[in-house]
């Protein structure tokens, strides 16, 4: 009798178990960027990267369902801060943690420096880019520190959607250097997105020193009241 009732409640437990795990797990719009490769993008329409391998793995986990949307990301970033939905790959900030829930730290990223060949510079520190005109992407974050040389003038970055525009730019003598994310591999990975700038490659070169390490995370808009989805997604 005590062993046919354990094994009933063993048998309820389970079934309530059940029942408690789709109440916490959801489904979850999350929005990226499209041509951030190989972090994120659109790969024959379809999400992929390395965030994205990570957003998957953690809804095996979890039983969360993320429903990735990737935009150029200044669209990305203001669909998610107006409500309607979660943001992947964003830099943390002052003025972002007072608009979003941040996760822990979910990847590394190396802004790279990347200068024609025949037109390369010393880059040791900030100051060695005074006056100069970088390349970088629209709503990016380069972190507190290089976000607010910007602010200061220390140097101007003329603002695109995309690297491989941003190297043909850099290639036509049109600014003195380029701001390429993911070090090497991302350097590579653009590259190898454009016959024209594969054909070029020996005109580009990447100064050893990056501009910054920018760590990247998952985010959720603090008017969704889903820190929750947070927590479980650490």
């Amino acid at each position: 009798m005590g062993t046919q009732w354990s094994a009933r409640l063993l048998w309820l437990g389970a079934i309530l178990l059940c029942w408690q795990l789709p109440l916490r797990a959801e489904t979850l719009v999350v929005y990226g960027d499209d041509s951030y490769a190989p972090v994120i993008y659109l790969d024959a329409g379809k999400p992929a990267g390395t965030l994205v391998d990570i957003l998957q793995a953690v809804g095996q986990k979890t039983g969360e369902v993320y429903d990735l949307q990737l935009r150029p990301w200044k669209r990305a970033y203001e669909e998610a801060r107006s409500g309607q939905g979660a943001l992947v790959g964003a830099s943390l900030t002052a003025e972002r943690s007072a608009l979003f829930d941040f996760s822990d730290p979910i990847y590394a990223d190396d802004i790279q420096v990347v200068v024609r060949r025949d037109r390369a510079f010393v880059f040791n520190q900030l100051k060695d880019l005074k006056g100069k005109v970088m390349g970088g992407v629209i709503g990016a974050s380069y972190g507190q520190e290089v976000d607010q040389a910007i602010k200061d003038g220390l140097f101007t970055v003329d603002l695109d959607i995309g690297q491989s525009s941003r190297l043909l730019k850099l290639l036509a003598g049109r600014m003195d250097g380029a701001l390429i994310g993911n070090g090497q591999a991302g350097f590579e990975a653009v590259l190898h997105s454009s016959p024209e700038l594969l054909a070029q490659r020996n005109q580009l070169l990447v100064l050893k020193t990056p501009l910054t390490r920018d760590m990247l995370y998952f985010a959720i808009p603090k008017s969704m009241n889903k820190r929750d989805a947070i927590e479980r997604f650490n």
